[in-house]
């Protein structure tokens, strides 16, 4: 079986289009299409369903771009590794944020990628913790920054550090009398909260059960952005890592009170998977900038 049909298998799969996956590969989508039937032929089973609406996966074929999409992307990796030096060689690589890590992050982190790695076009991929946590296993992304553990046996992930959370409020308003807020109080607060119930909420929902706090839920947004925006409405109170939030709490935007008695905190991963740690040594390095270059940029 001719690796480079199973590549055109992924790309098509990913797109859920024989044109775009054409255009993305740069191959005739008649020779592409022909390609997708000679692997069908091999394999004696329907790997899509061909609609006017595009190639949908059938059962087969969801099963088999499971089992091959992580290893395809090792291979890939693999020989970047071998050609790291070679003249006009480049190498693509994907790292993945939450969102409200992307917005603190990607345009710095952009940036400094691009200045120490001119010859790696990289990718930066938004996405919720869970998402990531599942592109990564199936070779869609190369490494990750997560807001909680993945429990995935097939990643290996690092600790970068632990955020303490801070209750953010409205300028105008009434809040907690005190410098800091314990944080059986803070949870008791009318609170806008994310919806996904992975990283931030997760750390808050753990609170609330330990404390066995009922938390009063105004809101659910996915975008600290979008939390941020509603708290300095007065819509409601907000707990998020104070990384996310120490700007507009220094400029005087919004209050912010520490949470204490005892701290909440939220940890931060980098992860990659295992299959990749034999990558080659630009693909460590790689590795080593961005979590250093995370965790500086969180500390601050």
């Amino acid at each position: 079986m001719e690796i480079r049909r199973l590549s055109y298998f992924i790309r098509i799969a990913e797109d859920g289009s024989l044109t775009k996956a054409a255009g993305m590969v740069r191959v005739a989508q008649s020779a592409l299409s022909r390609q997708m039937r000679l692997l069908e032929e091999e394999l004696g089973v329907a790997l899509f369903d061909r609609t006017a609406r595009g190639m949908r996966l059938t059962v087969e074929g969801e099963h088999l771009r499971a089992s091959v999409a992580g290893p395809l992307r090792e291979l890939e990796l693999a020989i970047q590794g071998i050609r790291t030096g070679r003249s006009g060689a480049q190498a693509n690589l994907a790292l993945g944020l939450p969102p409200s890590l992307a917005d603190l992050l990607a345009r710095p982190l952009a940036m400094e990628l691009h200045a120490a790695f001119p010859d790696i076009r990289f990718r930066l991929v938004e996405g919720p913790t869970g998402g990531l946590i599942d592109w990564l296993g199936r070779g869609m992304i190369d490494f990750a920054i997560l807001e909680e553990t993945s429990r995935n046996d097939l990643l290996v992930e690092q600790k970068l550090l632990s955020l303490p959370f801070t209750l953010i409020g409205a300028v105008e308003g009434d809040g907690p009398a005190g410098a800091t807020v314990q944080a059986v109080e803070a949870l008791r607060l009318p609170l806008i909260v994310p919806s996904h119930h992975l990283g931030v909420r997760a750390a808050i929902n753990d609170a609330a059960s330990h404390w066995q706090a009922r938390l009063d839920v105004r809101f659910e947004a996915d975008s600290a952005r979008l939390i941020k925006d509603l708290v300095q409405s007065g819509m409601g109170y907000a707990l998020l890592p104070d990384s996310y939030v120490g700007q507009e709490v220094r400029q005087g935007s919004l209050r912010g009170w520490p949470v204490a008695d005892p701290a909440l905190t939220l940890d931060i991963f980098f992860a990659s998977r295992k299959a990749s740690q034999s990558a080659g040594r630009q693909f460590a390095s790689v590795v080593d900038f961005i979590a250093r270059a995370v965790e500086d940029k969180l500390r601050c």
